[in-house]
């Protein structure tokens, strides 16, 4: 079997059209289309239907797919094995928290842009729950994020338990969310409904039997802080995002657990992954970086 052809298949799927995919492979989209021709005669089997204007895979090409990503690691750990040296080469590709991304990672990317120059680096943020289906998926090499559930799948390493804050303006300083059965007149500024410390927050509440004017949601951590230090509500957040505003006074600690509620700041690959040394690299920065005690906001772990 032809391995450029399953290569082949493996990047339409990724880049989602074949013309996409021809570009990524530098070669024409005739190639690309004669190369899944050649697999589905190779397998007997018809990879692709056009809907409209675009290839769908099939349910046969959806079958073969986890097989495809499973050779694809074996090939590529095959590759760094013959490497000299063992250096870090290759693509990388990460998916991170936004939180994460925004507060922490800035600081491990740099150090491993030194450790790791030949290194392309594929960097996205998506929620906890969208980066683990993309780790079980295949289709990207390393999660940072917060766990989400016990998954025997994904080998992972902790950054230990990150405390979180209800804050708000200074004019509602004093407002009491310890109290159950209540309504409080204010809006609950956050991201998206798949947030873990969303999810958290509105699970409490719900218990406490509290109620809320309406929840605001935007996607930027920052637009969220700016937003309720304008007092338009509050906000639950990992603490690391706002210690200066806290610091400042421009932000507010509300009473709300004791102790306070956590999430847990992991880093995680597919169990069955063959660790390239990029990824290698990669974790090694990230527990320097973020468990550095001269840090002021480093996870300890």
């Amino acid at each position: 079997m032809d391995l450029r052809r399953l290569m082949t298949l493996k990047t339409v799927v990724e880049e989602g059209s074949f013309a996409r995919a021809a570009n990524k492979l530098c070669c024409t989209q005739s190639t690309i289309t004669f190369q899944i021709q050649q697999l589905e005669q190779e397998l007997s089997l018809r990879l692709f239907e056009k809907i409209g204007r675009r290839m769908i895979l099939t349910e046969s090409g959806r079958n073969i797919l986890p097989h495809v990503y499973e050779l694809m690691r074996v090939m590529d750990g095959l590759r760094q094995a013959a490497l000299d040296k063992d250096e870090p080469a290759g693509e990388l590709r990460i998916a991170a928290g936004e939180t994460l991304l925004s507060y922490k990672i800035p600081a491990v990317l740099q150090k491993f842009k030194q450790r790791a120059p030949g290194v392309r680096l594929s960097l996205q943020s998506l929620n906890c729950y969208a980066i683990r289906d993309a780790l079980l998926a295949d289709e990207v090499d390393l999660g940072i994020f917060y766990r989400v559930g016990n998954d025997s799948a994904l080998t992972m390493q902790s950054y230990g338990k990150q405390p979180l804050v209800l804050v708000a303006s200074p004019q509602l300083n004093g407002v009491d969310f310890t109290r159950s059965g209540q309504h409080i007149p204010a809006s609950f500024i956050i991201n998206e409904p798949q947030c873990i410390f969303r999810q958290i927050f509105e699970s409490t509440l719900r218990q406490r039997q509290i109620t809320l004017d309406n929840t605001i949601e935007l996607w930027s951590i920052e637009s969220i802080k700016q937003c309720v230090a304008g007092n338009l509500g509050i906000s639950f957040l990992p603490r690391f995002t706002v210690e200066n505003e806290l610091a400042s006074g421009s932000l507010v600690e509300l009473p709300f657990s004791l102790p306070a509620l956590t999430i847990e700041a992991l880093c995680a690959y597919h169990a069955g992954k063959f660790v390239s040394p990029a990824m290698r690299v990669f974790m090694e920065c990230m527990q320097e970086t973020l468990t550095a005690p001269q840090a002021n906001t480093a996870i300890i772990g």
